[in-house]
């Protein structure tokens, strides 16, 4: 096994394909001449769809996946240990997996054993090299951590002079993980209780030591967008079996929140943004799957943070925004800012703002009727963004912005350290909107419009402290960042009342209850402009000290 560069993908689906075209059903359901009698239906279609396909002799075949890294440690450190079971066949297989930008994985070999009677741990010890074993140390816990069983073919796929390889894991189900001894057993089926499967997609292509990873990563990139043409297919930042290791497979996954950027090595204001790029991108992807499979609303909470986090920062790095990214990426995450935005602003409303003002009438019981229709367009909100995300319009732009990302990574690389300064950019575009925002009027003597803006111009000055934290000084990143996140939330607080006001407006409310309503609403927004006012007097100045 060489090592490889790898992008992978889901496949979204119903029950049963949905094809593209006739002329590709009418190929799909004849069986072509290289697809086997057991060939799936959606492999006939892959294979419809993409004739360039070129089956691996015997390729089809049930696989058995054991993780072994409960708590995560060897993961966190890029290394996967995994017994794969093909019938009475078990291998012990280690390799070491680097993000090498976001969506796209480099993964290199370890080793790889027949699992004998002594079991893994044995396999391990005897064959693990010198660097693997400080690593393995590290873990204490080696046991199963997750299970996946999937029917897997794989095709080579020529693309460009690059030798691709294409892996499809039809129904993959995640069955509960194994005790060591169960892995001599046949794992040839899920277990009977296992969740509907998912069908994940791996191109992959050799990425041999000293050569240009580029023309392999635009292969990749060339056969992920073939796909997505071809297939309901999206594009995911770690493969299954990390997912399930993480707890990440099945609904019950935790939305992610934004963390803190790591700028460790940037020196130049690209380098950053590619390290605030890599930064976005988990948490996008990390909600995307909860906010099309979950009923959980704080995904869809976090992932409209990431979008905003995302246009702040192309704000503030206006200088890269070339016309791939203008002409087919801004618009395209505008139309999913505005789906995220009305299903969020929706939420809201049904679970915060209406009921505070149910409650501050005194009959708060004849607000029923508004709450099961406020919920009723809720739902809508919910399922078009749903649509949306289950959409090729979606697949087509998540993928161009990690393509876009890559490339900006590249030319990061190219230019070195004769880049712009990246302190230099940070003190001058946080001095900019801490301006814009300390020049704003009274809070309370400006109108609606007026202050969303000064709303908006606190989280584009919050978003800048918080990517550039390692930059400022510790007042700075912790009391001024405090205070914005408050400036932020009061002044949505006020926000949040004058949506409501206006969803009420549209709706079969009673004259009293709209009455009563633009008082309440009225109330909420002059408090919390009085109140913005004096966060925004207390706000302390933002540095960017030399020398960080």
């Amino acid at each position: 096994m060489d090592r490889v560069l790898e992008i992978v993908l889901d496949v979204v689906v119903p029950a049963a394909p949905d094809r593209r075209s006739s002329k590709a059903a009418a190929t799909a359901a004849t069986p072509r001449a290289h697809a086997s009698p057991m060939t799936s239906e959606w492999s006939l279609t892959l294979c419809a769809a993409l004739p360039s396909l070129v089956p691996l002799p015997d390729a089809r075949e049930r696989v058995t996946t054991v993780a072994f890294d409960r708590g995560g440690v060897l993961g966190g450190l890029g290394w996967r240990v995994a017994v794969e079971s093909r019938g009475d066949i078990q291998h012990v297989v280690v390799s070491s997996r680097r993000v090498h930008t976001p969506g796209v994985t480099a993964v290199a070999p370890i080793f790889e054993a027949a699992l004998d009677a002594n079991g893994i741990a044995h396999a391990l010890f005897d064959a693990a090299p010198e660097l693997f074993r400080e690593a393995l140390g590290s873990a204490d816990d080696l046991t199963a951590s997750a299970t996946l069983v999937a029917t897997r073919s794989c095709w080579q796929w020529p693309r460009d002079g690059i030798e691709v390889l294409l892996t499809f894991d039809e129904d993959v189900h995640e069955s509960s993980a194994m005790p060591q001894a169960a892995l001599a057993q046949d794992t040839g089926r899920a277990d009977a209780g296992s969740p509907p499967g998912l069908h994940e997609l791996r191109v992959s292509a050799p990425w041999p030591e000293g050569e240009d990873e580029r023309p392999v990563v635009d292969a990749l990139f060339a056969c992920a967008g073939d796909l997505i043409e071809a297939l309901p297919a999206f594009v995911r930042l770690t493969d299954a079996l990390e997912r399930a290791a993480a707890g990440a497979v099945t609904g019950d996954a935790a939305a992610i929140k934004a963390e803190a950027v790591d700028l460790g090595g940037a020196s130049t204001a690209e380098t950053a943004l590619v390290a605030i790029g890599r930064n976005i991108s988990a948490q996008w992807f990390g909600n995307d799957a909860g906010v099309r499979d979950s009923t959980n609303g704080e995904f869809i909470h976090q992932m409209r943070v990431s979008q905003r986090r995302l246009r702040t920062a192309m704000r503030i790095f206006s200088h890269w925004c070339d016309e791939t990214w203008e002409t087919h990426i801004e618009p395209e995450l505008k139309w999913l800012g505005g789906l995220l935005g009305d299903a969020r602003d929706r939420d809201v409303f049904v679970e915060s703002t209406l009921p505070a003002l149910a409650a501050a009438d005194v009959e708060p019981g004849r607000w029923s009727a508004i709450r099961d229709e406020a919920n009723a367009q809720r739902l809508a909100a919910r399922a078009r963004l749903r649509e949306g995300l289950a959409s090729q319009r979606y697949a087509r732009v998540a993928l161009a912005w990690l393509q876009w990302l890559d490339r900006l990574a590249r030319r990061a690389s190219d230019a070195g350290a004769s880049g712009l300064s990246l302190h230099r950019h940070a003190k001058k575009r946080v001095r900019r909107y801490y301006e814009r925002l300390v020049s704003t009027q009274k809070l309370t003597a400006i109108d609606e419009a007026s202050r969303h803006r000064a709303r908006i111009n606190a989280k584009y000055l919050r978003y800048t402290i918080e990517f550039f934290a390692t930059l400022t000084s510790r007042r700075t990143r912790v009391e001024v960042a405090r205070s914005l996140a408050r400036l932020q939330t009061v002044l949505g607080d006020g926000n949040d009342a004058a949506v409501a006001l206006r969803y009420l407006e549209r709706m079969d409310a009673e004259p009293y209850q709209l009455g009563f309503a633009r008082g309440w609403c009225e109330a909420v927004k002059r408090y919390t402009a009085k109140e913005g006012e004096r966060l925004l007097r207390e706000l302390g100045e933002p540095k960017v000290p030399r020398g960080r």
